[in-house]
């Protein structure tokens, strides 16, 4: 139940993972959004990261609340679009988000 969906957000030093419980239909759209927030810290890691989780959890409506959305340092939580696997990419060292599906071919966002 639910509209499940990850995305890894990669960073220089490694990676950490945004899941959202209701809203995996429109994560790609998101993350494009979340990116092109992020644009100005883009090469400054920590603040790039945040603005990208904190556009992420507000665009899942999860902000103040307990569920709906997570993040982890690991893909823990089953992608309903892509197995166990992060079903977006959102690259902040090369500056595009990728979106990876099953029923879909990987297509670069940006």
């Amino acid at each position: 139940m639910g509209d499940r969906a990850m995305a890894e957000i990669k960073v220089e030093d490694g990676s950490l993972y945004f899941y959202t419980h209701w809203t995996g239909h429109r994560l790609a759209e998101d993350a494009e959004a979340a990116l092109a927030k992020a644009k100005s810290r883009i090469g400054d890691d920590s603040y790039a990261t945040k603005i990208v989780i904190d556009s992420l959890i507000n665009s899942a409506g999860a902000r103040d609340n307990e569920t709906g959305a997570g993040i982890m340092l690991k893909p823990l939580h089953e992608d309903e679009y892509n197995g166990d696997n992060p079903s977006v990419v959102i690259d902040l060292v090369n500056n595009v988000v990728t979106k990876h599906r099953r029923q879909d071919d990987a297509e670069s966002c940006n």
